[in-house]
């Protein structure tokens, strides 16, 4: 197998180096053409190694682009109880859930496959992630040769640590924990303060801007200190998503129409994540990522924090904390993925996840993009 078990035998690798727990049942190495072997001793064996240069170029070798790809992964909100149940016919991913299971100390597949429902809402950090590294060996098998030439990675929000991960940026091992702090840090934020997060639907001549600010000072008006409401993720034209304190949220919801906002409904989120409501989470996840070994991405990686790609380990870390607080510009990370060389086309794109929320962003993007891409159903 290619990328999909380099990828899970690595994570084993450095589960085994750390935390001598737990064995693989159902992977096992190949001899001498074993993906984990061709790693250890080229460890840009897998994808385009990224180039020196901080701004990374389209291509670092000549390929046809047809035969690479574009990863796209998703962030909190797409769970569902179920996820991943179809995926546990592969040896390999079956092994990443007890591999998981065993690091984070309760029953990743169980809590995915078969909830409650509340219970996968509390822990979809980690729920995700390892399901959506568990999905790569789907797509080994229904697109091997585009997880040969990976040109660009990019995960929106959460999906970002799942993309530097895939990168082999972030320990699979130290990635869970550290999503454990990250999930505990932002749960102890929400309980301090009511916040959330909308999705809104714009009017070609909207002005989110006057009812942002106006939903401040409607929320400030109601004992608010230092009402917060802005945008979190900038999706493609006509969308985006508005965070803040539930007080002015609510003033979003009633009085949107007149600002020019045609739809705005509220997210399976408990904060206003990507705000100065997180402020203190942002903290814990820079402290516990300089506490764990990171190391720059061996692929091309687009951060969706400035939209430009990840650079040394520093960067990183750097840009990881500061997601926590700083909005999600995904649609221009998309224009930094797909830019290329005039006349060059499309590679095709594999977007992942429970539900089609990459593809159908995809689709609002670039609808030739969206026709050339593969939904990886988890």
């Amino acid at each position: 197998m290619l990328v999909p078990n380099v990828i899970f035998r690595a994570c084993v690798f450095r589960s085994m180096r750390f935390s001598h727990t737990w064995r693989s049942k159902g992977t096992q190495s190949s001899g001498n053409g074993s993906p984990l072997r061709r790693l250890l001793d080229d460890p840009s064996g897998f994808g385009e190694a990224a180039p020196a240069h901080r701004q990374q170029q389209w291509s670092t070798v000549h390929v046809d682009p047809q035969e690479s790809s574009v990863l796209l992964f998703p962030g909190q909100g797409v769970q569902s109880v179920g996820m991943g149940r179809d995926l546990l016919k592969y040896p390999a991913a079956k092994d990443l859930y007890d591999l998981a299971s065993s690091i984070v100390g309760w029953d990743v597949r169980k809590v995915c496959t078969e909830g409650p429902a509340a219970e996968l809402d509390e822990r979809c950090q980690t729920a995700i992630l390892v399901t959506s590294l568990a999905a790569l060996e789907r797509a080994h098998k229904l697109r091997p040769a585009a997880l040969q030439h990976v040109r660009a990675v990019i995960g929106f929000s959460l999906g970002e640590f799942t993309a530097l991960v895939f990168a082999g940026a972030l320990p699979f091992e130290g990635t869970l924990k550290l999503l454990e702090v990250r999930n505990a840090a932002m749960n102890a934020e929400y309980e301090k303060r009511q916040g959330g997060g909308l999705s809104v639907w714009l009017e070609p001549d909207a002005d989110l801007e006057l009812a942002m600010q106006r939903a401040s000072e409607h929320a400030t008006e109601r004992g608010v200190p230092g009402a917060v409401c802005q945008v979190a993720v900038y999706l493609p034209p006509g969308r985006k998503v508005v965070a803040g304190d539930i007080e002015a949220l609510k003033f979003i919801e009633k009085n949107g129409s007149k600002f020019g906002i045609k739809r705005a409904d509220r997210l399976r989120v408990k904060g206003a994540n990507h705000t100065p409501l997180l402020a203190a989470a942002e903290t814990a996840v820079r402290e516990a990522l300089c506490a764990m070994p990171v190391r720059a991405p061996r692929l091309r990686v687009v951060s969706t924090v400035d939209s430009c790609a990840y650079g040394d380990a520093d960067s990183v870390r750097h840009k990881l904390a500061r997601h926590m607080t700083h909005a999600t510009r995904c649609e221009q990370a998309l224009h930094e993925v797909y830019a290329r060389p005039r006349g060059e086309p499309l590679p095709p794109t594999l977007t992942f996840g429970p539900s089609e929320a990459m593809a159908t962003v995809l689709r609002r993007f670039d609808a030739k993009a969206w026709e050339n891409s593969l939904h990886i159903d988890t």
